[in-house]
């Protein structure tokens, strides 16, 4: 892996596999949610797909089908504190990819007329996550936990916000955040690295002026608080998510975290999916899983079940954690976590595109990338010892904050049960 500098300032960082026949570039912006205020929210998601609706020399479907037709994918997303452009292609290709990406980034037209357009395809998005209510639970869970604080921003941006935006709004927004200072271009695969250096020097190096005026705002501390939050719908299941406290991204904590969440509701062999689903049949869906960024962290356990059984799920999942408290992880599980991260990480890590993806937002979000062997070397020195020191932080339960969608009422037993449980799990 190299890491390089165009004469702007972005940076480029490859990873040259030449036993791959593919070719995969990104370009991560540092622009998500959590870059937004209370007035622009949904913003970089916005942007995201204005970006595929023309440029100066090229029309939407142009756009669309230069890669088609090559039997590429063109794509991009959205997260909380980035977007991220991409193409996977055929190595042979690997010009027209880096012509098109610089070309969307820098020129699109962001016509009004698109916009308005955009607008209601956009709030299509937001209905239709209105209308899944376990993802709707997810997000209830993020406001729950981080309340006001920018990381508890929906992605999408909301009915009240979306229509506001206009083309002023977008290119001051781009002004200040897609600049070479706030910009990391991956690639991975097979590639000739002076030839794709010379064209993005050539596209965007000299191209795109030299800016560092970032305005950051997803490392402002936040205060952590407990919280119940519900929304009650007519549906047929009751969507519950359950908040603890996690590392963040680059904390040394990572990796004891993550093997805590393989072993307690990362998989089907898991605590949670054993005991709530193969052995008492409460749920279809059960798991947990972290999400991490760079200044904080929140574990989350989610299942989704009849409201009949609401109550005793929740007191099973707090059950487990009272048990792992009490007598921390086995042995066994100790071992089988640690091959299990292992293992998941290597396998993950097998083509152009996951290798471009780690590498981006790594080098974007914490300006540090650990090679395989690396990361491994850190798995294997994790010890049983600081698993089980893990447990205990994550599952103190004095900050847990829940979620539910469904036919719940705050009146229901199991909001109580939220409501009243004390910093030893399960005792009310």
């Amino acid at each position: 892996m190299k890491l390089y500098n165009l004469s702007n300032g972005i940076q480029v960082v490859c990873e040259h596999i030449p036993h791959f026949r593919s070719f995969s570039i990104g370009f991560w912006i540092g622009a998500g949610s959590c870059a937004e205020t209370e007035e622009n929210n949904g913003i970089s998601h916005f942007i995201e797909h204005m970006l595929f609706k023309g440029t100066a020399t090229r029309t939407p479907k142009q756009i669309a089908g230069e890669i088609d037709s090559l039997g590429g994918q063109l794509n991009a997303f959205t997260a909380k504190e980035c977007t991220c452009f991409y193409i996977n292609l055929l190595d042979e290709h690997c010009a027209k990819a880096i012509d098109l990406l610089c070309d969307i980034i820098q020129n699109s037209k962001l016509a009004p007329d698109d916009i308005e357009r955009e607008k209601g395809v956009v709030l299509e998005e937001i209905a239709m996550v209105e209308d899944t209510p376990d993802e709707l639970a997810h997000e209830l869970l993020s406001k729950a936990y981080y309340g006001t604080h920018p990381l508890g921003k929906t992605i999408l941006g909301t009915k009240e916000t979306v229509p506001t935006f206009t083309q002023e709004k977008i290119q001051k927004y781009m002004a200040e955040l897609y600049i070479p200072s706030n910009i990391v271009i991956s690639i991975a695969g097979s590639f000739e690295e002076a030839f794709v250096m010379q064209k993005l020097e050539e596209q965007i190096g000299k191209t795109m002026p030299a800016n560092s005026n970032i305005i950051l705002r997803c490392n402002t501390p936040f205060e952590q608080k407990r919280s119940v939050l519900l929304l009650s719908k007519e549906i047929e299941q009751v969507n519950l998510c359950l908040g603890f406290t996690a590392a963040s991204q680059s904390s040394d904590s990572l990796y004891a975290q993550l093997m805590v969440n393989n072993f307690f509701g990362g998989g089907m062999s898991s605590r949670l999916f054993q005991r709530v689903r193969e052995e008492n049949g409460l749920t279809y869906s059960i798991y947990s899983y972290p999400s991490l960024s760079t200044h904080s962290g929140v574990f989350t356990i989610y299942a989704g079940m009849s409201p009949n059984q609401a109550l005793t799920v929740n007191k099973l999942i707090m059950d487990e954690i009272r048990k792992v408290k009490e007598s921390g992880i086995t042995q066994e599980e100790f071992s089988d976590a640690r091959e299990q991260l292992k293992g998941s990480f290597i396998l993950g890590m097998e083509s152009a595109s996951a290798i471009m993806n780690r590498n981006g937002k790594s080098q974007l979000l914490h300006k540090d990338i650990k090679s395989q062997d690396q990361v491994i070397d850190l798995v294997n020195k994790v010890t049983i010892e600081e698993v089980n020191a893990n447990i205990q932080l994550m599952f103190d339960t004095k900050y847990m904050c829940a979620a539910l969608v469904g036919k719940v009422k705050k009146e229901d037993e199991i909001i109580k049960m939220l409501e009243e449980i004390k910093d030893d799990a399960g005792q009310a």
